[in-house]
């Protein structure tokens, strides 16, 4: 992704907030060019359409979520310990941003911005991958077998997290995920363990 301007990092912030403000009311051009205090005009000049800007969400969150997991992978910590900061990281990521939460779990997109989900989908899947991976080393390192395949563990895990995510979107923001969460996660994976 080419590096943004400022204005186009100031309408993309602005549509990070309408979406952590408004239900599930779709989010219009008009209404992003009011909120910016500019002219829809002025929108496109930064954009060439509404989706443009929410793809660059996506790389936001695709950019930042794999280098916040690629510093949990270099850390001198066991396989587990790194499922585990992973997958906590991601509901701590969401709590901190809840707009962008929104377009984790899709609720964002409108019919013209339907083509992200195959992007949020890639997203999942590479984390997923990661899980798998972290368990097929502690397989390789402790020489013990798992309860469940290193896939099907890997999903299971992300299933909790993707669920979590749903929940605190669900909340309109306000349930406290990572608090429960952190428990829930410890448990599956010394079960699964």
């Amino acid at each position: 992704m080419t590096e943004l301007k400022p204005r186009q990092l100031e309408i993309m912030q602005k549509l990070i907030v309408m979406l952590e403000k408004k239900g599930p009311v779709k989010v219009t051009t008009a209404l992003l060019a009011k909120e910016c205090e500019i002219t829809e005009g002025a929108i496109y000049r930064h954009f060439p359409s509404k989706r443009k800007i929410y793809e660059g969400l996506v790389d936001f969150c695709e950019r930042n979520i794999f280098a916040l997991i690629s510093k949990i992978n270099n850390e001198s910590i066991s396989p587990l310990e790194k499922i585990q900061k992973i997958l906590k990281m991601l509901i701590i990521f969401c709590e901190k941003n809840p707009g962008l939460s929104k377009l984790l779990t899709r609720e964002a997109f409108s019919e013209n911005e339907a083509i992200l989900d195959e992007r949020i989908v890639q997203i999942f899947s590479k984390i997923e991958l990661h899980i798998k991976q972290n368990f097929q080393k502690y397989e390789q390192e402790t020489k013990k077998k798992l309860a469940l395949s290193s896939s099907s563990s890997a999903n299971l895990l992300l299933c909790l997290v993707e669920g979590s995510i749903q929940q605190f979107v669900r909340s309109g923001f306000t349930e406290d995920a990572s608090e429960k969460f952190g428990p829930q996660i410890e448990l599956l994976i010394k079960s699964i363990s």
